[in-house]
């Protein structure tokens, strides 16, 4: 009977590990490079994507709304993906700055990003900030109505 009584808890002890490491993968971020995306868009599109690229000068249009814009970025290779965004641009987005697009591939193929994050690398590298603690001094000193500095927005 003891023997049993572990089986059963070895095996559900299992069965909770693979039900949880298959819904974090499921639900995952792929984090992906612009070659990668371009080359199998079937398979990411609407699925929720992390990607690195440079704003590409002179695509920056601002849409229909106020908090509205459609841009692109590429890699070193010059590969490009169009992008479509909603909602307030981080004060040092700008042409030839490098981003981190967080977003969903849609048709076309085209990313519908939900998420900018300037990459500022001289700035936080020398304060020694991770990717989240930079993004956490953006928000506490940018979003916040910091004095001496100008709000967000496009």
């Amino acid at each position: 009977m003891k023997k049993g009584v572990t089986a059963g808890v070895a095996v559900a002890v299992l069965a909770g590990g693979v039900a949880i490491v298959g819904s974090s993968m499921s639900a995952g971020v792929f984090q992906l490079t612009i070659e990668e995306t371009l080359a199998s868009p079937d398979r990411y599109q609407d699925r929720e994507l992390k990607v690195v690229g440079t704003v590409v000068p002179g695509s920056i249009s601002r849409g229909a709304g106020p908090f509205e814009m459609a841009f692109s970025i590429r890699d070193a290779a010059g590969r490009a993906l169009p992008c479509h965004y909603k909602g307030t641009v981080p004060d040092p987005f700008a042409e030839d700055r490098e981003v981190i697009l967080q977003g969903t591939l849609r048709e076309g193929p085209r990313m519908e990003v939900s998420k900018i994050t300037v990459k500022c690398p001289s700035k936080y590298e020398e304060e020694g900030l991770s990717e989240e603690e930079a993004q956490q001094y953006y928000d506490r000193k940018y979003r916040s109505g910091h004095p001496g500095t100008r709000p967000s927005g496009p």
